[in-house]
Formats: structure tokens, sequence, C-alpha cells
């Protein structure tokens, strides 16, 4: 998949990933993007660059780094970290890089079945060597609107000109809306009667977030679930890591079936339990706000966002929406 960006943004990322490869000795000119959401994933075999950037990504950089040690240390299906000196966060301005072992994967684009094992192995752990936050994703939330609120004045102009354009509403009530169905669905979280224990999750267990490794030679038609993207691990309710795929199949329109072939692995539907509805709209939330202070040079993002925001908005729980590219 493309990720389509702007001559100034894709500037911008080939720079930094220039000096980070300069600072850790790697060729840039094979390194290709694959991903650019929240972070730039960039592929360059035999590592994998992940790029950061924002007030709090060098602190998430660094626990990330320790937490991948600790996985690693304890057997979880899991990406690894580069060997050696590229094992800690690579620093180029106000960005941040982790470096990561590159994994082949197989042919076949991961399902949500294949997220269930590599769950229940994680929520079986008792706990990390590591200090992990506690799950606080309405925190968050607030943490992107507000930095959307402090965007710089040509990238606030940007903003500005996006909301009226795709909303119809100034960016300021836009913001105002979204921070107060933060504080209505943190209400709500409170009264949630949980029925899993709490423990160490994922965060942002969906099925982009697990790369499927061929199993080898004994077993060549077979994989292995990974699970990547490892910035969310905390301590929380494990019911939280089942909602992406149960959000895929009720907001993304995936199949029921695949949802059921995932509910039948883990042990758990969680759509059917009374904390569902909250956990979804939190979901949604978490979905919007992602990207809300990083649309500029990104004109599939801000389009999807848009879409987003006007099903959010409208109360509108049947709109489908797309995986941003």
């Amino acid at each position: 998949m493309t990720t389509a960006l702007s001559d100034t943004v894709a500037a911008e990322l080939h720079g930094r990933l220039s000096d980070v490869c300069a600072q850790i000795g790697v060729d840039p000119h094979g390194a290709r993007l694959v991903k650019y959401t929240m972070n730039a994933v960039f592929v360059a075999p035999p590592i994998v660059i992940r790029l950061a950037a924002g007030a709090h990504a060098a602190t998430l950089a660094r626990r990330v780094v320790s937490v991948a040690a600790c996985l690693e240390k304890v057997g979880m299906p899991s990406v690894r970290l580069a060997p050696g000196v590229l094992s800690r966060p690579v620093f180029s301005g106000e960005w941040v890089a982790t470096v990561w072992q590159y994994v082949p994967t197989v042919d076949d684009e991961p399902k949500p079945v294949d997220l269930a094992a590599p769950l229940r192995a994680l929520h079986g752990l008792d706990g990390l060597d590591v200090a992990l936050p506690r799950w606080s994703p309405i925190e968050k939330f607030r943490q992107r609107l507000n930095a959307a609120a402090a965007l710089p004045h040509e990238e606030a102009a940007e903003l500005e000109q996006w909301s009226r354009t795709e909303l119809a509403i100034p960016a300021a009530d836009l913001l105002r809306d979204v921070h107060r169905r933060c504080d209505e669905v943190e209400e709500d979280l409170e009264k949630v009667a949980w029925r899993l224990p709490p423990g160490v999750i994922h965060g942002d267990a969906h099925t982009g977030n697990v790369l499927l490794r061929p199993a080898g030679d004994l077993a060549p038609t077979s994989s292995v679930p990974l699970l990547c993207d490892l910035d969310g691990l905390c301590i929380g309710p494990r019911e939280w890591d089942l909602v992406p795929t149960a959000h895929g199949a009720t907001r993304f329109g995936r199949s029921p079936a695949a949802y059921q072939c995932f509910v039948d692995a883990y042990g758990f539907d969680i759509t059917a339990w009374t904390g569902w509805s909250v956990l979804r709209q939190i979901r949604d939330l978490q979905l919007v706000t992602s990207t809300i202070d990083s649309l500029a040079g990104r004109p599939d993002v801000a389009r999807e966002l848009g879409h987003r925001l006007r099903s959010l908005l409208a109360n509108d729980v049947s709109a489908t929406w797309t995986r941003y590219r």
C-alpha cells in the first residue's frame, strides 16, 4: 500500500531517515516507506526503521526498547530489535528512530484469528521487568487534541481550512466537540464492570500490528504470527485488546465470520458483553484523534479523517470507515 505524502513531508521524512542511517551505518537508498500514520515505517532489509516525532516520542522510544528486550527474554511471539548498537533509540532533531529486525512474511494478509494466540500468550504474563504505564486512553486523546490546538501558524491554518471544508465548522469548535465526547466517555468508562482480570496488554491489537512469519521448512504452508508496534504496551483491562477485531467487523465492514473465528480461538466475544458500547466509542475516538495533529501534507489521511469525524459528530455508528494509507 502506497502512502501519499506532499513533497515537503516526503523530503522531511527522507532527510531524517538519511540522518538516522548515517548514524547506524546503513545505506538509506534501498529503504521503502510502507506506512505513515502516527509513525513512519521504512523497510530496508535486514532492518526496519520506525520514525516518530512529538513531545513524548523520545520517552516512548526508550520504553519500547526496554519492552522489546523484556518480551524477547520471556519468549513472547513479537518482533525483535536489531542487535547490537542498533537496539537503542537514534535521534535526528525532534525525530527519534527505533531499529528492528526485518521479518520476511508470507503472502497471505493477517486475519483476526492470527491475533488470538499471541494475545493469549501476552495476556498470560504476570508482568514484565520494566515499568509499564497504566492504560489511560482518554489522556492520550486529549494530548492529541491539545497538540492540534497548539500547532504552528502555517499548520494551524491548514487545519482550519480543512475543518471548514470537510466539516463546515471552525477547527476550534471541532476540537471542543471531540474534547466533550472524551469527557462523556470517560465518565461512562468508570461504570464499566470488567469481566477479565487486568494485566499486560498490547494496547492496539489489530491485524495491521501482526506479522505472519513463515514457519520454516518443516511446515512450509504454515506461518507464525508475531505482534509488532509495541508502543501501547501497558497494564490495563484485557478486554481492550479484543476491541479492534470486533471494531473491524462493526465499523470497518470486515468479515463477521473472520471475527467469529477470532472469538472461538480466544474464547471471549466482547460484542456480547455489557461494556462493549463504551469501548467501541473509545476506539472510535482513538481512530479520529490519532492523526488530527499531523494532517499537513497527507491528503489521503485527511480525506478519511474527514469522513470519520462526520460520522462521529452525527452519532452514526453504521458508517463504514477505511484504513488510513
